[in-house]
């Protein structure tokens, strides 16, 4: 999500293994696959996955086969799909709404692990059918959705802006930029509900190299976020409910970067949320490769490449490392390596002067040495918080602490909006 590898073997989490009297556990044994399981159960709360759909896809799938992986959740994809087809056609709309969110859901699963080639057709397939999901479920959601197309001055962002009711009363909204491998129609079970249910309206952004962005349009992802936000902002505080003093970043899991970068040009932001909060990716990977290995990254030394080859020597890495190359549009690692670093608020943090919230959460990958030099340079006020295992929200981005999270953050976002007001 964050980092150049999605998993950390080495993490300290609570394991996972709901096994009921006759049903099967909700885990594979796989590491990358149970920290995908994961994401389903919390999708869960949100009425966008099935606890016995989870489970008996999870039977079916073999650990560490991407191929079943993706054949099992397509499976369970297609059959919940065509059952909201059906609700819909008999006039059934909340069954047929639960039907296209879990569909919605399914259908990520099933590429999440297949994005190694923008241009494959499964993948192609699997999007948009994970996109039509969402949107037939959108007529049915009880709130007002609109969606957002802009391509203005180079820039290409989508989304979706939705609001707790029809009022043109101005509330407070939060945008939310996608994550390194996420969708904003996947943002909804993840961000937007909570913010709807705060009162707040949730603007869902995808800019290059994320969603139809990077899938359809083929954009890679760029580190200059504040250029992909002015639009954004400036198509937002034309809508109707906005209140334009009002607007705070949100972002999760690799926008814990993107959200803070938005922020060091944009002065419209009102505060920011980082979680986790996320610095320098230069200074991550010299961490990762040692001093030698980075000045050889730098010097462009073309035997680099071949003394990287163990990083791919493990399957499920390996795929891991070339998903993230094309979401840079690049095709080795060395490059991938370079790009990465690129993505930095060194000299930048301290252009940040709205309040801003960074998590920490006990055991992600993500936040590794970057809350320090976060902090130490914004020049806002800020506020951190640690989330741990004891309290049940350890893990990349607070894990299955859901709940958690959302009650410091959005009572952070309602008392600094009303402190400044």
């Amino acid at each position: 999500m964050s980092t150049p590898t999605h998993t950390n073997p080495t993490q300290k989490t609570p394991v996972v293994s709901f096994v009921g009297a006759t049903g099967p556990a909700l885990r594979t044994g796989d590491a990358a696959f149970d920290a995908q399981i994961e994401r389903s159960l919390t999708a869960a709360m949100r009425g966008s996955a099935d606890l016995g759909e989870v489970a008996a896809t999870v039977a079916r799938i073999t650990p560490g086969d991407l191929g079943s992986w993706r054949a099992e959740w397509c499976a369970t994809a297609d059959q919940v799909r065509g059952e909201g087809d059906a609700s819909l056609a008999a006039g059934h709309r909340v069954s047929a709404r639960r039907c296209f969110l879990r569909a919605a859901e399914y259908f990520r699963q099933a590429f999440f692990f297949n994005r190694t080639d923008i241009a494959r057709q499964d993948l192609q397939d699997d999007y948009a059918a994970h996109v039509s999901a969402f949107r037939a479920a959108v007529p049915l959601l009880g709130h007002p959705v609109e969606t957002m197309e802009i391509e203005q001055d180079g820039v290409v962002a989508t989304g979706y802006l939705l609001r707790p009711d029809g009022e043109d009363t101005p509330r407070p909204t939060v945008i939310v930029p996608a994550g390194y491998d996420s969708t904003a129609e996947a943002g909804y079970l993840d961000n937007a509900v909570g913010a709807l249910e705060y009162g707040m309206n949730c603007l869902l952004v995808e800019g290059p190299g994320q969603g139809g962005v990077l899938y359809v349009r083929g954009l890679p992802l760029r580190p200059d976020y504040e250029t992909v936000l002015r639009p954004v902002v400036d198509w937002l505080v034309e809508r109707p409910g906005i209140d334009p003093t009002s607007l705070v970043l949100f972002g999760r899991s690799f926008a814990g970067y993107l959200a803070p970068r938005g922020a060091t040009a944009e002065p419209r932001i009102a505060a920011v949320v980082c979680d986790p909060g996320q610095y320098d990716f230069g200074a991550a990977i010299r961490a990762r490769l040692g001093d030698a290995a980075w000045a050889r990254l730098q010097d462009h030394d073309p035997a680099l490449e071949a003394d990287l080859a163990g990083l791919m020597a493990d399957p499920q890495r390996a795929n891991d490392f070339r998903c993230r190359l094309a979401t840079h549009g690049v095709t080795t690692l060395t490059d991938y390596f370079r790009s990465l670093a690129t993505f930095s608020l060194d000299g930048l943090a301290d252009r940040i002067t709205c309040p801003l919230l960074a998590t920490d959460p006990e055991g992600d990958f993500a936040s590794l040495g970057q809350i320090d030099p976060l902090v130490a340079a914004v020049r806002g006020p800020v506020t951190r918080r640690r989330f741990t295992a004891a309290e049940g929200a350890a893990g990349h981005c607070e894990g299955l602490g859901q709940f958690r999270l959302e009650r410091v953050a959005y009572d952070w976002i309602t008392d600094t909006l009303g402190r400044a007001s």
